[in-house]
C-alpha cells in the first residue's frame, strides 16, 4: 500500500517520493541490471539509464500497483541497450557465484556453462529465464512484464528451457 501511495506522489511531481522509490528499488534493479549485462560498469549504466528514464516518464504509469514491473520493463530495454552500444568492450562476463543457494551443488565451472547457455538466449528466452529461476516470478508475472499473451510466455518458457539442455549437452 505504502508503495502506491509513493508512486502516486511520485505521478505528481514529488522528487522527494521518487527518490524512495528508487532508493527501496536499488538493490533490486541493480541486480537484474547485474544479471543482464555480467558486467558491473553495464549494470551501473543501466540502472542510472533507467532511473533518468523512469523520472522522465512515470507520468506515464497508469497503474501505481504495476510500478516494478514497469519500471523492471525500462530497466531490461536499458540493459539491453547498454549491451548494444558496448558490444565490443564487453570482456567475460563476471559471474557471481553466490547468486543462488540451491546453485551450491552445482561446480564452479558448471555455474559458468549454465550462465554462459543463458547468454546465449536471445531476447524472449533469456527474459524469461532469468525472471522465472533468479527472481522467482511466476509465468503470469512475466507475461505482464512483457506484455505477452500466458501461452506465448509459456511456449518461450518451453523452448529456453530445451535451448539451454542443448547447449549443455553440446558442451
Amino acid at each position: 500500500m505504502e508503495l502506491e501511495i509513493l508512486v502516486r506522489k511520485a505521478k505528481r511531481g514529488d522528487k522527494d517520493a521518487f527518490l524512495e522509490l528508487m532508493l527501496s528499488h536499488k538493490e533490486y534493479l541493480y541486480r537484474t541490471a547485474y544479471l543482464y549485462t555480467r558486467n558491473q560498469e553495464l549494470a551501473c549504466d543501466a540502472v542510472q539509464e533507467c532511473i533518468i528514464k523512469s523520472m522522465e516518464s512515470i507520468d506515464k504509469l497508469k497503474k501505481p500497483e504495476f510500478f516494478k514491473s514497469w519500471i523492471t520493463r525500462i530497466l531490461i530495454n536499458c540493459a539491453l541497450g547498454e549491451l548494444r552500444k558496448n558490444k565490443k568492450y564487453v570482456q567475460e562476463p563476471e559471474w557471481d557465484t553466490t547468486e543462488r543457494a540451491a546453485e551450491e551443488t552445482l561446480s564452479r565451472e558448471e555455474k559458468m556453462d549454465l550462465y554462459q547457455a543463458i547468454d546465449r538466449l536471445d531476447y524472449p528466452y533469456k527474459v524469461i529465464i532469468i525472471q522465472k529461476y533468479f527472481f522467482d516470478y511466476k509465468l503470469q508475472e512475466i507475461a505482464a512484464l512483457l506484455d505477452m499473451p500466458l501461452g506465448t510466455v509459456k511456449v518461450y518458457h518451453s523452448r529456453a528451457k530445451e535451448k539451454l539442455k542443448n547447449y549443455l549437452t553440446a558442451e
